[in-house]
């Protein structure tokens, strides 16, 4: 007699989140930028909804280079927990978010600058938040023998009224003609923007200075130009240029460290912005919440910004 015997068995999985372990003040000369009336968020400490189940989510984010590091990473992270959530993240400087998100043509916005009294009559249903906050660094090629600068020199070097390096005391690059060359921003940046308002108070930089589309484009021009000088997120500063610390006031000298920025000691800082055009929600609401939760905000200090908190 053959005897047959059946054992049947199932086992059940059950979708879960993965924990990610958390293992110089304004210049009297700085003028300040109009800030419109928004609602602002704050660090959130609730917990972020899991969407692994469900129908695929889709929301595309674009705008500021600076910002986008940040935003970059937290979607990298997001989706490793969350894979029905597809976040789809571009540059192209802080003017081609604003108007990206007025036009609807993606979810979220991200600029390095204040969002302005038109743009915002012309959308008054922008939600802004605040993600992180960002000093301004201003760099040199290492060849160049300063040592600081003052928020004088800077305006003066971008507006031609120091045209060579030995116009500095401590200031050259041997060898050399010392003639300066200025690397700046394109105008669809929201750093340009601040540095045009806040270092040269609304003037016009000279027409010869080289226009970069990118906080990684600046830096690398200054790193491989020996007259050169530019200006960065302090999110970017490598070892490849040399930063200058500001001496300001006359009085101290001050570098822009993630601890300056965040007492606001360092005198170029700013805040960075995620914009919706209304109020976020679902996976836009879900995505901007975790920015602002503890593992967000540790992206942003990974990323070498300042945190809001």
């Amino acid at each position: 007699m053959l005897m047959l015997v059946l054992v049947a068995g199932c086992t059940g999985t059950k979708a879960s989140a993965v924990e990610v372990k958390l293992v110089p003040t304004a210049s009297p000369t700085v003028e300040s930028i109009v800030t419109p009336t928004v609602v602002m968020q704050t660090p959130i400490e609730t917990p972020i909804q899991d969407v692994t189940i469900g129908p695929r989510q889709t929301i595309k984010i674009s705008g500021s280079t600076t910002v986008l590091p940040i935003v970059q990473k937290a979607a990298d992270r997001y989706m490793t927990s969350h894979p029905n959530a597809d976040i789809q993240v571009i540059g192209g400087g802080s003017g081609i978010g604003i108007q990206a998100v007025s036009q609807k043509t993606v979810d979220i916005g991200m600029t390095s600058r204040e969002v302005t009294p038109n743009e915002l009559k012309a959308n008054p249903k922008f939600v802004i938040t605040t993600i992180a906050k960002d000093g301004i660094a201003i760099i040199i090629n290492p060849k160049n023998e300063m040592r600081f600068i003052t928020l004088d020199q800077i305006k003066n070097l971008y507006l031609g009224k120091i045209t060579k390096w030995t116009e500095i005391n401590g200031a050259g690059v041997q060898n050399t003609n010392n003639q300066i060359i200025l690397i700046g921003r394109d105008s669809a940046s929201g750093t340009r923007v601040y540095f045009d308002e806040t270092i040269l108070l609304k003037a016009t930089p000279l027409n010869s200075m080289l226009e970069k589309n990118s906080n990684g484009a600046v830096l690398q021009t200054v790193s491989q130009t020996p007259l050169s000088i530019g200006y960065v997120s302090i999110g970017f500063v490598s070892n490849d240029v040399k930063v200058l610390p500001i001496w300001y006031n006359n009085d101290k000298i001050i570098s822009p460290t993630i601890e300056n920025v965040k007492s606001k000691a360092y005198p170029i800082s700013r805040d960075l912005y995620v914009i919706t055009n209304g109020q976020p929600s679902g996976l836009t609401k879900e995505f901007i919440d975790y920015i602002l939760s503890p593992e967000g905000q540790k992206i942003v200090s990974d990323e070498g910004y300042v945190t809001i908190n």
